[in-house]
């Protein structure tokens, strides 16, 4: 559990804290008064007692004060709660122009070692899949705790032509959603047709997650945008990692010439329609940072508010006593 951010339910108290630095002059001038020296010796003993007994309870009654103010607008801290992941859908783009190497030793092997470290870090209760995707998609292994046998699914992967993102995603889906639930077929074939109204969305399926890693080139039929939807109608989300640079890579084949450069629209548009997160990575280095902050993303989801006024309350009462205190034992006196 982690915090996200805090939020306030009455923020107009917060305006109060302008009031502190009046507070603090009106001290000070005190203070003074009360140090009024009649002679150079008795001024001296006045300093000297005012840094070792005032200074310190006067910060600590300060910071009190500061925490009581706060504690009048009602904090409200927003926690990140571990939401249990069932299963993660791996999406690994394995067209032509994986093979650059603007990422080395190329954007498919370093895709494939990222993806050994991602899988290596996951709970052993947590089931992962596998879906390569080229010209077609294809489950190379469905989701399994068994993670011997996922490496060496991973392993058998091999470049091919085209880039059919869009049946990745609906692949995937129909791998990880009970049977039934996505109209796999007619999508693959080309009949599939998004709904003319907005469908009602599902509630989100924290316990089900995709990840997609792609250099952005998809240039296929079903519609990658099209499929983004469907799994946001779904309550899934779809964590996309663009692998590669804007500067891109010449590819040679058949005394052809082209340059592939990192297409991050889309994998950004399938995130965002998705309420998930787009990662960029132009180096192994990247992709292994990539891939932990990504398992933490995943992980840590569930949003839950909770009050924090009491705890913020007791904090000032605390740091109120102990200033006075301090001020008693050392001159005698409150500051």
């Amino acid at each position: 559990m982690k915090f996200a951010e805090i939020v306030w339910i009455w923020p107009q108290m917060l305006w109060l804290l302008c009031l502190l630095p009046m507070v603090v002059t009106i001290y000070i001038r005190r203070r003074r008064k009360m140090t009024a020296p009649s002679s150079t010796i008795s001024w001296l003993v006045a300093i000297g007692k005012v840094q070792q007994a005032s200074y310190g309870s006067a910060a600590l009654l300060l910071l009190g004060l500061i925490m009581m103010t706060l504690a009048t607008a009602r904090p409200q801290a927003v926690l990140l709660v571990p939401q249990r992941i069932d299963a993660v859908m791996l999406v690994l783009d394995t067209s032509g122009s994986m093979r650059a190497d603007d990422v080395l030793p190329s954007r498919i092997e370093a895709a494939k070692e990222a993806i050994r470290g991602f899988i290596e870090r996951q709970p052993a209760s947590m089931k992962v899949g596998l879906v390569s995707v080229a010209a077609t998609a294809v489950v190379t292994q469905m989701p399994t705790t068994d993670r011997e046998a996922l490496l060496s699914a991973l392993d058998g992967i091999a470049l091919q032509r085209g880039s059919a993102l869009g049946a990745g995603i609906a692949v995937a889906l129909a791998a990880v959603l009970p049977p039934g639930t996505i109209p796999l077929q007619s999508i693959l074939n080309g009949e599939y047709k998004e709904p003319a109204a907005p469908e009602t969305a599902a509630s989100t399926r924290d316990s089900i997650a995709i990840v997609m890693l792609s250099d952005g080139a998809g240039n296929m039929e079903p519609d990658a945008r099209a499929m983004a939807k469907l799994a946001a109608r779904q309550g899934v989300r779809i964590y996309t990692v663009g692998i590669g640079t804007p500067q891109g890579a010449v590819l040679r084949a058949q005394g052809l010439a082209m340059r592939v450069r990192l297409e991050e629209d889309l994998l950004k548009l399938i995130a965002a329609e998705t309420s998930a997160d787009y990662f960029g990575a132009s180096s192994l280095a990247e992709l292994h940072r990539v891939y932990e902050s990504m398992g933490k993303n995943i992980v840590f989801r569930q949003q839950r508010q909770t009050e924090i006024t009491g705890p913020m309350l007791l904090i000032a009462i605390c740091l109120m006593t102990l200033g006075v205190v301090l001020a008693l034992v050392r001159s005698g006196r409150v500051a």
